[in-house]
């Protein structure tokens, strides 16, 4: 049995070794021609030592040196081009809209800029040889490599504070020839005004050297101080839509490196090219800059953006404003007012919410006007997007003074104290349909300025009207001129123009923007305001310095600002207005409307016994205020405003005081803490401790009041030759701004404080 098993064995094996020969036959080398024999080919095991592979004895053939010599120049293009084999892609999602990713070369590609020596001529590899006028194909879709990027941004990066996240760097975006010829002299207007260093950035397809492309628009470099920057990568009049959109996030991602831009401004969607618009929106989301869009055929009248500095742009997208409506019984002026609103330009802007205060008893006109109001104009999404707030009165019965201001305050209240503003409007005031950009111009100047947020310490808001008298409805008010500015710069430069713009102490109500901090300081002030009287079982009613033809809540206000040292800003004198108060329209405040007697006789005021304010024995006349004609939309705000748009500095502009008085801001403070103290002890029932004073918290007025839970930490230590309001040590805000007592005559300390210079070709304008 065991030989006979052996003698299988041995078959098997005999067997596989002719099979093994046969298969040697047919698939190793051999030439029948040199008599070669299958036998020469050895068995060889199928398992064998990987060490056996060093002494294999390579025959070197051409294909073998072809492919050797090819693998050499893959790696020195890729180590000459500074990629990696395997890159790590980054984590950034930078959403094609083809779907199409960015391969881990290319994204390494544009992240090391190269040198202009270095860059391609002519068509990619591959490309087909073009005829005489054909189109360039936009096929290409290869590496993205910066030939010309690298030199202008770090030369610039250095001198302009490019690597500090908060700077003056303002950049512009062009791609196509349209867009340039439309945003090349806003870029060279905005470096004209030296508020910001203004970078552009050149990012189209079309292959037009950089200074052909400024000479064909008639850019001066000379005269035009921006920072031009080629970031066209190499082959992009070939590209594709994919890697051109690519190319200008890749680009942005370099510049934001080396610039951190405040800002990025482009033109508009339907006039820019669409990869340059995607990939723009796309990275600025990511990086969290601000990207403005200039509005089509609107550059007019955005013109007012290039006077703004880089901090005003940085917030272009924060600030919010509501309007708030209060209408009166059986008025239908309101409509009016509601077609000016809706007839306002908002190219570029976003329109604001508004909020009408119905009364109890509606004019039938005025109900069927606001169900079909539409807001906002031109909305794809009316439904979802409605920004109309109504709120309907339920009772008419005669409101006292106290009660009419807390329930005008009740209507709004911000949402964030930095952001949130509110916009007051009587309904018998007619807008400009410049009125929102004015707004929207004014405060981010006033409010959100590298400087501003220095400067508006004690402001309140902005008027859009200019009054023609003082609060109590007789004296005629005495507008400010040019020369009594804290700076001979305008003076000097616009020496054609009269009137200036003015701080006074004087709330407003028939068109005033509000601060969102001063109105939450004042909605404090109000709120303790009332809990004091209701507390206080001797309380005399005070003399009212405001007329009657004004709300009651005006009163409340006037002594808050006062108390405060706030004061609004007013517009200077001018042929046509940003509002228009129509006096046909005229409606007197419901709590100081006189009650008839029941039988026929002459109108008596009401009683008075429980108001805060003394009324007047008899009613006031119905005021006679200027009606000027509006701006009209077809002028651009630059060109209606003095100084051709330039707004000038808070701590250079003329100051009054509630009764029309002039004084100088050194002296705000001191006035302020007087009132203050006086009336602390009057209306807020303290006993102040002798060299001590009520300790201010920030955005609150409690401290103008007592209730008799107060301690030592509500109190502070007088210190010697204070002049701020309250608590604070030392000089006035307004001195450290212009340099103390030079006020009278500081007319060098306007240019260096926001770094702004006039034009020369702008001054000795037509100003009226």
């Amino acid at each position: 049995m065991v030989a006979q098993g052996r003698a299988a064995n041995s078959g098997w094996l005999q067997e596989g070794l002719i099979r093994g020969s046969m298969l040697g036959k047919t698939i190793l080398p051999g030439d029948e021609e040199l008599g070669k024999k299958d036998d020469d080919h050895k068995f060889t095991p199928t398992r064998r030592s990987h060490w056996s592979a060093w002494h294999h004895h390579f025959r070197w053939r051409r294909r073998r040196v072809l492919l050797a010599a090819l693998g050499i120049l893959l790696v020195y293009f890729y180590f000459h081009s500074g990629g990696e084999p395997f890159g790590g892609l980054s984590n950034e999602n930078y959403g094609y809209p083809l779907g199409r990713p960015i391969t881990p070369s290319t994204y390494d590609a544009y992240e090391r800029p190269s040198f202009d020596d270095d860059e391609p001529a002519g068509p990619p590899p591959g490309t087909p040889k073009r005829r005489h006028g054909d189109v360039i194909p936009h096929t290409y879709g290869g590496l993205i490599r910066f030939f010309r990027l690298a030199k202008t941004l770090r030369k610039s990066a250095s001198h302009t504070g490019g690597y500090e996240r908060h700077n003056r760097n303002v950049l512009f975006a062009v791609s196509s020839l349209k867009s340039a010829s439309t945003l090349l002299p806003m870029i060279c207007e905005m470096s004209k005004w030296n508020r910001n260093h203004v970078h552009a950035a050149i990012m189209g397809r079309e292959n037009i050297p950089l200074d052909s492309l400024l000479e064909m628009n008639g850019i001066d470099k000379a005269k035009c101080s921006a920072v031009w920057h080629d970031a066209r990568p190499d082959y992009m009049e070939y590209s594709d839509d994919a890697r051109a959109e690519a190319a200008v996030m890749g680009g942005l991602k370099h510049i934001h490196t080396f610039l951190h831009p405040q800002a990025i401004i482009i033109d508009d969607s339907s006039s820019e090219d669409k990869f340059l618009v995607r990939g723009m929106r796309t990275k600025t989301e990511q990086l969290g800059t601000p990207l403005i869009e200039v509005p089509k055929n609107k550059l007019e009248d955005l013109a007012w953006i290039t006077r703004l500095d880089a901090g005003s742009l940085r917030n272009w997208h924060n600030p919010t404003v509501d309007i708030l409506i209060q209408v009166p019984p059986d008025s239908s002026s309101v409509l009016r007012l509601l077609k000016s609103i809706k007839d306002a330009d908002y190219s570029g802007l976003k329109p604001p919410r508004i909020t009408l205060e119905l009364p109890a008893e509606l004019d039938e006109s005025v109900k069927q006007h606001v169900e079909n109001f539409r807001w906002p104009p031109h909305s794809t999404k009316p439904q979802t997007e409605r920004s109309l707030i109504i709120r309907r009165r339920i009772s008419n019965h005669r409101a006292t003074q106290e009660d009419s201001a807390v329930r005008f305050l009740e209507l709004f209240y911000p949402t964030s104290t930095f952001n949130s503003h509110v916009l007051l409007l009587s309904p018998q005031v007619q807008l400009s349909p410049q009125y929102l950009h004015f707004v929207k111009y004014a405060l981010l100047e006033y409010k959100y300025s590298t400087f501003g947020e220095y400067d508006n310490e004690r402001l309140m808001g902005l008027s859009l009207e200019l009054p023609s008298i003082l609060l109590d409805g007789h004296k005629q008010l005495t507008l400010p001129t040019v020369s009594d500015m804290h700076t001979d710069l305008y003076t000097k430069s616009y020496p054609n123009t009269k009137s200036a713009p003015f701080l006074w102490q004087a709330p407003n109500s028939h068109a005033t923007l509000f601060l969102g901090d001063k109105w939450a300081e004042l909605h404090s002030f109000l709120s303790n305001r009332v809990v004091k009287r209701q507390q206080s079982t001797k309380s005399s009613s005070r003399t009212k310095l405001v007329s009657e033809t004004l709300p009651s809540w005006t009163e409340y206000m006037l002594e808050f600002m006062r108390a405060r040292g706030y004061s609004l800003l007013y517009p200077a004198t001018s042929s046509t207005a940003l509002v228009t108060v129509h006096n046909e329209l005229y409606h007197a405040p419901e709590e100081f409307v006189p009650e008839p007697l029941k039988r026929a006789g002459p109108l008596v005021p009401a009683e008075a016994t429980d108001e805060p304010f003394l009324r007047a024995d008899e009613p006031p006349r119905p005021p006679k205020n200027p009606e000027p004609p509006v701006i009209p939309g077809s002028l651009p705000l630059h060109m209606a405003l003095p100084f051709n748009g330039d707004l000038p500095e808070i701590p250079h502009l003329p100051q009054l005081l509630y009764d029309g008085s002039m004084i100088k801001p050194a002296n705000v403070s001191s006035i302020a803490a007087d009132f203050a103290n006086a009336f602390r002890e009057e209306v807020g029932g303290c006993k102040i401790p002798k060299g001590k004073h009520r300790k201010v918290i920030l955005g609150e007025a409690r401290d103008l009041f007592c209730f008799g839970d107060e301690d030592d930490d509500d109190w502070e230590d007088d210190v010697s030759d204070e002049v701020e309001m309250f608590d604070a040590p030392v000089e006035d805000a307004y001195q450290k701004t212009v340099g103390g007592d030079a006020m009278s005559t500081a007319s060098s300390a306007a240019t260096p404080t926001r770094m702004k210079t006039i034009p020369t070709s702008e001054a000795d304008g037509d100003d009226v």
